[in-house]
């Protein structure tokens, strides 16, 4: 009798405990992140692969492996897309269900359930996804239809494209308008207008989500890095005023060796933007949209590139064994390298008047101009002497990233070299990428985005709980009030001086 009250007491402990830690779970998911601001971040991703349809009156929505797309019906165009920026719990999305009574859209997630409000642009969670309000995929027949020239659908279930690549759709959908989507597990949508013949695929967003080299043109952004996922890649383009994306695919144009970029050189509105990558060193001409990739034929010392920096009239190019230079009067390549350098693998470089730095495996290297010969800036044991991958500069100070943490490079050298390590300062050691906004820092780490006031020691660790898509930032780039932040997991636009921003 009394194990037998003992196990029910217990039993109604247990219960008691359940429904409230339920109900304690329920009370924060059921609140918009507390620190996430609408308007703050903005991510971009790879939407190739949908999963699922929904529609307001207003907005095509579809679920994607990269968060929830968006269409505007009235002005006939794509919007930003839904991620975890905006507080969605994951941008794998299941299934997608809408509400025209409340307005609302519900997301079915790998992590979880959630329903979006557009009029204050949030997510809040859920626990009941309301199956009677999905619209699942409807039967399709692509032959009642005109492809594009090099498109055909010989192979059932499936669009194929000039490149024989063959994409699985899961059926079309007709919206109330009557015009026909149809959702691809590779190619995105495809769309034809009420009345029309011909079904258009459409594009969006990033051709894969790896982002390791970001560049900012004037009507123009650049996105690009290996494709670790799969053996296809591209460089993503963004057209900011028409609002259109490109895809370019190395293996398919002339002159672009390969697609696996990992850093940019270029000015905004220049002609020519340069690109590093493991197989050379390739230039793109925006005037003609053509490609030029230099190897060791044309000079330079190793195709590995890994570092760029346009300095004037010259590139400086930073390889796995040393560094090369291009005269870009004449376009020729010539070694840059001298004795102290030999065999360094250079990850980043960076020129500061008459000075260039060279980060790399072996530490901090210094050239002063006109003397064509390289010094180390450290002794071997110094805060300098790790594995530097990035550099930034303002007028005073060389700020430089290793596997060390972050070291202050007094530009005039009238104070020494302060090295901030982890757990004192950073959230780890490993410094990806850098960038300087006024007083602050930006430092590309593993464990998120570091804001780093060097005057006050003031720090914040951005994550994925504040909107990025990924912990790994690999890419930074300024854009006035914006990050443009590079991640494993796509690219993040970040306005990082909000106003109202009290962190």
């Amino acid at each position: 009798m009394t194990a037998g009250f003992l196990y029910c007491r217990t039993s109604a402990i247990a219960t008691w405990v359940v429904v409230a830690l339920l109900g304690l779970f329920m009370d924060v998911w059921s609140q918009v992140n507390p620190r996430y601001r609408p308007g703050d971040w903005r991510n971009v991703t790879c939407v190739r692969y949908v999963t699922s349809y929904a529609e307001s009156a207003n907005t095509i929505y579809l679920g994607t492996r990269g968060g929830v797309a968006r269409y505007d019906r009235y002005n006939q165009d794509w919007l930003p897309t839904l991620t975890n920026a905006e507080g969605l719990p994951s941008n794998a999305i299941d299934r997608l269900a809408y509400n025209p009574n409340t307005d609302e859209l519900y997301a079915e997630t790998d992590a979880g359930i959630a329903v979006y409000n557009p009029t204050l642009a949030e997510w809040r969670g859920t626990l009941t996804f309301p199956d009677s309000l999905a619209s699942p995929w409807n039967s399709f027949n692509p032959l009642n239809y005109q492809l594009p020239f090099g498109y055909d659908a010989l192979i059932p279930g499936a669009l194929t494209d000039p490149h024989l690549r063959s994409y699985e759709y899961a059926g079309g959908m007709t919206d109330s308008w009557g015009n026909l989507w149809v959702g691809t597990w590779g190619d995105f949508v495809w769309h034809n207008e009420h009345g029309a013949f011909e079904l258009s695929p459409q594009r969006w967003g990033l051709y894969h989500d790896n982002v390791e080299a970001l560049h900012l043109d004037d009507s123009a952004i650049y996105f690009a890095g290996p494709n670790y996922d799969g053996p296809e890649g591209a460089l993503s383009i963004y057209d900011t005023l028409q609002k259109e994306w490109q895809w370019i695919e190395a293996r398919y144009t002339s002159g672009f060796q390969t697609d696996r970029i990992t850093r940019f050189a270029g000015v905004r509105g220049g002609r020519f933007l340069w690109m590093a990558t493991p197989d050379g060193l390739i230039r793109f001409d925006r005037a003609n949209s053509e490609f030029r990739t230099y190897r060791k034929r044309d000079g330079l010392s190793d195709e590995r590139v890994y570092g760029l920096c346009l300095d004037g009239d010259i590139l400086w190019i930073g390889t796995e064994v040393g560094v090369d230079g291009l005269y870009l009067v004449n376009d020729s390549v010539f070694s840059a390298t001298s004795p102290s350098v030999d065999n360094a693998r250079v990850y980043t470089i960076e020129a500061t008047g008459e000075v260039v730095w060279l980060g790399t495996d072996r530490g901090l290297y210094r050239l002063a101009k006109p003397v064509p010969e390289w010094f180390a800036f450290n002794d071997g044991t110094g805060p300098l002497s790790g594995v530097i991958r990035a550099m930034a500069h303002d007028d005073r100070t060389l700020y430089v990233g290793s596997d060390r943490g972050l070291a202050l490079v007094d530009l005039d050298g009238s104070k020494p070299v302060r090295l901030f390590e982890n757990p004192s300062v950073l959230p780890a050691d490993d410094i990806y990428a850098l960038a300087v906004t006024d007083t602050i820092v930006w430092a590309g780490t593993p464990s998120g985005l570091l804001r780093f006031v060097p005057e006050t020691l003031e720090t914040r660790l951005f994550t994925p709980a504040d909107g990025l898509p990924d912990y790994t930032v690999q890419a930074i780039a300024v854009d006035g009030d914006y990050l443009w932040l590079g991640t494993p997991e796509g690219a993040s636009r970040f306005c990082w001086n909000n106003p109202s921003r009290i962190d």
